[in-house]
């Protein structure tokens, strides 16, 4: 994402979680095509915007970014490709030279330089702009079932790619593998794209998925990077289990595993916000320590059943 975008275009807007992203005229369609792979749960046409359904906006400009003023602290933050200058002012965010930030619970506009910015630097703006408005975001597979989802986090290699391989097989639904979000309303949503799987777990719990071919991708760790649709639904959050954790499980043990998941947010909204849920998540959700041979009985116990096929 970073041609000099053609002016004139505006392709159509689209949803992401509960926020209507709106990209103003100039926004490369390659630009607004990435974004919406990335963080859409659905487009739609300017003559059909779900008004009852999207609770806020999200406005994507390009142009030349406003200066920070004088004596706006400059941070380093690590991201998954490197690190990147912040400069936070409240709720006004600069990120790396390429993209500013005025983020509000109802209106938050992402303004990215003519130059584009790399996506890690979008997935930062998006991330901050879900927080300001309460949304929480999980490193955590989410299992659906109709009785809700189920939230699986815990350390790197604890288990929850295999968690995700041996439910689906079992019938389950996997809305997310490590991008999972809270909503303020205890709704759980997915915005993972793939499901990254080593062969060797392939082998075991899904054996038809490992025919090679041309369109085979991998990621920096070998792992295979296979399409994971997720249906565009957000559902109540009734569990949440911790691989690897030995447990018991007191409240200030949930809560530093809750900030432990989701991060620390940048903007004055956002901090707020997430404060905010994380008292209600860690007092009204329940937490538990689990392992990997757990939970192919406790997800029939959380859930009941799997969700029904689609037609």
């Amino acid at each position: 994402m970073n041609e000099v975008p053609p002016a004139g275009i505006q392709r159509a807007d689209w949803v992401s979680l509960d926020a209507l992203v709106v990209c103003a005229p100039g926004v490369p369609s390659t630009w607004q095509d990435a974004l919406h792979h990335d963080w859409g749960l659905g487009r739609v046409q300017a003559s059909d915007r779900p008004v009852d359904t999207a609770a806020r906006t999200i406005e994507i400009r390009v142009g030349t970014l406003p200066p920070a003023p004088a004596g706006v602290v400059t941070r380093e933050v690590t991201l998954p490709d490197g690190a990147a200058p912040v400069q936070v002012l409240g709720d006004e965010l600069w990120l790396g030279g390429h993209l500013h930030m005025q983020l509000g619970a109802h209106l938050s506009v992402l303004t990215c330089a003519p130059q584009g910015a790399a996506q890690d630097l979008w997935a930062l703006a998006f991330t901050e702009a879900h927080r300001a408005a309460g949304w929480v975001p999980l490193h955590a597979a989410l299992i659906a079932g109709r009785g809700g989802v189920v939230a699986i986090t815990g350390p790197s290699g604890a288990g929850k790619t295999t968690a995700c391989l041996r439910l689906r097989a079992a019938g389950w639904t996997v809305l997310a593998e490590d991008r999972a979000w809270i909503g303020p309303d205890g709704r759980a949503a997915g915005l993972d794209r793939t499901l990254r799987a080593l062969d060797d777990s392939l082998a075991r719990f899904a054996p038809e998925l490992l025919l090679d071919g041309p369109g085979i991708r991998r990621d920096a760790r070998g792992k295979r990077l296979l399409p994971l649709t997720v249906p565009p639904v957000s559902l109540p959050l009734t569990a949440v289990l911790l691989l690897g954790h030995p447990g018991p499980l007191g409240a200030a043990d949930r809560v530093r595993e809750f900030w432990q998941a989701t991060g620390v947010p940048l903007g004055t909204s956002g901090q707020q916000a997430v404060s905010g849920a994380a008292q209600r998540l860690v007092r009204t959700v329940p937490w538990r320590p689990a392992d990997r041979q757990e939970l192919m009985t406790l997800i029939p116990e959380l859930l009941g059943s799997p969700l029904p096929a689609p037609p």
